[in-house]
């Protein structure tokens, strides 16, 4: 599907912070002409992103939606977004992407940066000194790292997370179990939803799988959803099925999250709902900030006049 999808790539538009726009038929030339600042807008339709291409500067990178329902058509990027020292203040919405999201190297830290109604493989972060990460409502298909930074997983449906320290994991689906310790005593390995999260907010989340969270410390636990008492408040669930409308498909939009019971109704810490649907909320439809053409159209020629009438629809999503 990713072939097919990238042989019909469109054009994409870069608009400069002066609102001088350009347009590029390469993800990799866009990223590498844009100035800092700019907006880079990807179709609908498939771009492959190369590994060589490293992100320095603060872009914000806009698809027309992950999912491949959304109407129009979605965005599909092949290969990993890079954001390394200098790309503070950047975003990156609206987009399937086969592989990770990384943020920040052994270069230097990264700042404000926004991850938001995406599906892509992982977040990995590359350092401790990173601030004001904010990872809201995507899906993150395997394990993510937060580097030991105070990263924010919000209103996420998520494999796995390892490595928090003084951060927020509130609010998530917490699907699978990734994080994991060497038992000694019987040569075997233990896995965890969550792994080495310290000082950190863990609250509201549905924790799907039986185990939890390893060698934390100072983490204000509560009113978490899953099959055990784990903190203050926990609502605990012995047939998921009962609970969920559609939870079996692993991280994966065809799920249904939407409670379907009393159960974690009203019931998070902040009044709302358990889940990605309490706090602050959840878009199905994933559709970020980005001008759909709806329809268009253009003659084949001029009226008597010399005019070109064209009209053209646009849905602001």
């Amino acid at each position: 599907m990713l072939t097919a999808v990238v042989s019909r790539a469109q054009e994409i538009a870069v608009q400069s912070p002066s609102n001088v726009t350009k347009v590029y038929n390469d993800l990799n030339k866009a990223i590498t002409a844009a100035e800092a600042g700019s907006i880079v807008f990807l179709p609908a339709g498939g771009v492959q992103l190369n590994d060589s291409v490293k992100i320095t500067k603060r872009l914000t990178i806009i698809g027309v939606g992950h999912r491949s329902d959304t109407e129009g058509g979605f965005t599909m990027v092949a290969g990993k977004f890079q954001f390394y020292k200098g790309s503070d203040g950047s975003s990156l919405m609206g987009v399937y992407l086969s592989g990770d999201v990384y943020i920040a190297n052994t270069d230097g830290e990264v700042n404000n940066f926004l991850l938001q109604y995406c599906n892509v493989n992982s977040v990995q972060v590359g350092n401790q000194y990173c601030s004001t990460l904010l990872i809201n409502q995507n899906y993150l298909r395997n394990g993510s790292n937060g580097g030991n930074s105070p990263i924010h997983f919000t209103n996420n449906i998520v494999h796995s997370i390892v490595n928090v320290n003084c951060g927020i994991i509130d609010n998530n689906i917490i699907r699978l179990s990734g994080g994991y310790s060497y038992n000694y005593s019987n040569y075997s390995y233990l896995y965890f939803a969550l792994f080495d999260i310290s000082s950190t907010s863990i609250k509201n989340n549905i924790l799907v799988e039986p185990n939890y969270i390893h060698s934390g410390s100072n983490c204000v636990i509560s009113n978490n959803m899953l099959t055990s008492v784990w903190g203050d408040n926990s609502v605990v669930v012995t047939d998921w099925n009962a609970v969920l409308v559609k939870s079996d498909l692993g991280v994966n939009p065809l799920c249904d999250y939407h409670l379907k019971s009393t159960a974690g109704k009203n019931a998070g810490s902040d009044g709302t709902d358990i889940g990605i649907y309490g706090g602050t909320g959840f878009n199905d439809a994933a559709l970020p900030p980005f001008p759909q053409i709806v329809s268009k159209s253009i003659p084949a020629q001029t009226d008597e006049f010399g005019n070109l009438k064209i009209q053209v629809k646009v849905k602001a999503q």
